[in-house]
């Protein structure tokens, strides 16, 4: 009697968190519906799904949803890359975006080649390679995957000459982009080097202030396919390296050459004679550029969607509305 009573009296059983997540609403979606959902959620939220429950956490190892991987959010360790490197990321990957340990705390990291190598075993489809603030002195060029479209090396430690091994043998044949933004130790004699990359669109140098007439000059003879240059804030890009651009880049399409100071209206001049194809030209804060020089844009480049003048002190108003007749379906900025 006594046992029946407490049998009576004992609480009933809680239900656990697994049995909670299985009857959510959401877990009656099909598997095709939630991996859709989960397609919306970044790398740190699917890692925290895949713990809920056995269901989530094989839908979290569906390769759809590791094919473009961003871990620049997070102040991640080595360790913990390399475990996310071994343990989620396999041959469907083809975008894969790391933060380095430049600027951090953790002065004794570095992205090591190893990390690199475990990339290009697992990864072997990757199209898309980011080592942002990423000390690259002790990572030879032969480490980064052959095949890559794509390479962002911004705000990383770029040593003079790492590029050198370019003159040799083609590591990157297929690169289209290369972003070296703010990779401040690249100068005149990296481009040379570069100019191997024969197959090139896109190429980013701002804030590359070693950056000169003399290394345009290698990249306009060299790069015939370029179709998007950013020489923003280069302060040695003087009117002979537009000369050099619109010679020989007659295909180029954007060119951003924000706070060259030092470039006038005969270089302009220089510059669009050529581009006819040109869709978009940044010549903000370029204060020697007046009147003379956007007439001169707005003659030759009539397929021009952006133009961006602000800060160009010596450009009048006036001018401005006329360029805004001549080239109508273009959004000009000013002042």
């Amino acid at each position: 009697m006594a046992s029946c009573t407490a049998a009576k009296k004992r609480p009933p059983r809680q239900k656990a968190a697994n049995d909670v997540v299985q009857t959510a609403p959401i877990c009656k979606l099909p598997a095709n519906i939630m991996l859709q959902v989960f397609n919306y959620l970044n790398v740190k939220t699917l890692c925290a799904l895949s713990t809920v429950c056995r269901r989530w956490y094989h839908l979290v190892c569906d390769r759809s949803l590791w094919k473009y991987v961003d871990l620049r959010l997070w102040p991640l360790s080595l360790r913990t890359l390399k475990k996310i490197v071994r343990n989620r990321l396999s041959d469907s990957v083809l975008e894969l975006l790391i933060k380095g340990f430049i600027g951090t705390t953790k002065k004794g990291e570095n992205i090591s080649p190893s990390l690199l190598e475990e990339i290009k075993t697992k990864c072997p489809s990757l199209e898309t390679l980011g080592l942002c603030y990423c000390d690259m002195r002790n990572i030879p060029a032969q480490c980064l995957p052959r095949n890559l479209k794509s390479l962002l090396l911004d705000h990383s430690i770029v040593p003079l000459g790492w590029f050198e091994g370019l003159q040799c043998e083609t590591f990157f044949p297929n690169l289209l982009q290369l972003n070296l933004t703010y990779c401040t130790r690249v100068e005149n004699s990296d481009l040379r080097s570069i100019t191997k990359l024969k197959k090139l669109e896109n190429l980013n140098f701002s804030y590359c202030y070693r950056v000169g007439d003399e290394g345009i000059e290698h990249i306009a003879r060299n790069l015939s396919n370029l179709k998007v240059l950013n020489l923003s804030n280069c302060p040695k890009i003087t009117d002979l390296g537009l000369h050099h651009i619109g010679r020989h880049l007659i295909g180029l399409k954007r060119l951003n050459l924000l706070s060259s100071w030092r470039i006038t209206d005969a270089g302009i001049l220089s510059l669009v004679h050529c581009l006819t194809e040109l869709e978009y030209l940044n010549l903000s804060s370029c204060k020697e550029v007046t009147n003379s020089g956007l007439t001169e844009i707005t003659d030759k480049c009539k397929k021009l969607k952006l133009l961006d003048v602000t800060g160009c002190t010596a450009i009048t108003e006036r001018n401005v509305s006329d360029a805004k007749l001549l080239l109508p379906l273009c959004d000009i900025q000013w002042p």
